[in-house]
């Protein structure tokens, strides 16, 4: 058997008409079982291949794809904002529109008069935004995660990614607990936003793999969201800038709580749907 029959034997395979997106995730499959780069793939692709390890590891994967796992944990890896991260069930796979999170709090940087910068991340989850922040202001950074199976991956990826002495992994609620109140310059979430009532019309492939604790916000959508805006004053320093993502549907609830908290302005983001996705405020000096 050729490479490219096993590309299109394992291509018809799937049910749906998605061919665009299921070929490429076929061939991502193919090049991560066999070890091969994107341009050894069409270079190679009538050679003859042989059972053995690689069709194995392969076949091991498309099946696992086929019940509905998402390949990022099929690979154990997921690229966000042009870096690797490590995944597994335990954490949520990183998604483009958080990228608008990461694009915002690195322009917001040069608003803030703390040198260095201290940045508390709440739910941190892989480390994904920890990580990129830390290495964008060589600064100190706080992850904060209540999970500990999530916690295991998220020091994991500060190894690899080497920041190990910058990114400060903290397992608790929300807040550090041993933290004094105005000692960051930045906070940053991406908490858990998805309403109790729509868990069950997610996706298969987020519903059955991706944890729920880490996007099930309470009956509302909010109940984490909630705390964090009340609280996160406290935890500023002047001048400090909160930076929170939220679900598709949650705009006027999250404009009436920062309505109603300590913040003296704040402001809406849209994503790359012209939905409003990201929510920053600011502190008074």
């Amino acid at each position: 058997m050729r490479l490219s029959n096993l590309f299109y034997n394992s291509l018809n395979r799937f049910k749906d008409n998605d061919h665009k997106n299921r070929a490429l995730e076929v061939q991502i499959l193919i090049e991560a079982a066999f070890k091969i780069t994107r341009e050894q793939f069409w270079i190679r692709k009538n050679e003859t291949i042989s059972a053995g390890v690689e069709l194995r590891t392969f076949y091991r994967y498309l099946n696992r794809r086929l019940k509905g796992e998402p390949i990022a944990y099929i690979l154990g890896k997921k690229e966000f904002f042009g870096e690797t991260f490590y995944v597994n069930q335990n954490v949520l796979i990183p998604r483009p529109e958080t990228e608008i999170l990461v694009e915002k709090a690195i322009q917001l940087s040069n608003d803030l008069p703390g040198e260095p910068l201290g940045i508390l991340d709440i739910g941190a989850g892989s480390g994904n935004i920890s990580i990129l922040l830390a290495k964008h202001f060589y600064t100190n950074v706080t992850a904060v995660e209540t999970s500990e199976k999530a916690l295991y991956v998220l020091k994991k990826n500060l190894r690899f990614h080497r920041v190990a002495d910058r990114v400060q992994a903290v397992r608790a609620d929300l807040f550090p607990p041993s933290y004094r109140e105005g000692c960051f310059d930045m906070i940053v979430s991406n908490p858990p936003y998805v309403p109790e009532g729509e868990w069950q019309k997610l996706e298969p492939s987020v519903r059955d793999y991706e944890p729920k604790i880490a996007l099930v916000g309470g009956e509302d959508g909010l109940e984490v969201i909630r705390p964090i805006v009340e609280k996160a004053p406290q935890f500023l320093k002047p001048q400090g800038k909160l930076l929170l993502e939220i679900g598709y549907n949650l705009y006027e609830p999250v404009k009436q709580i920062f309505a109603r908290s300590g913040f003296s302005s704040f402001q809406f983001i849209k994503d790359y749907n012209q939905i409003y996705r990201v929510v920053i405020a600011h502190l008074e000096q």
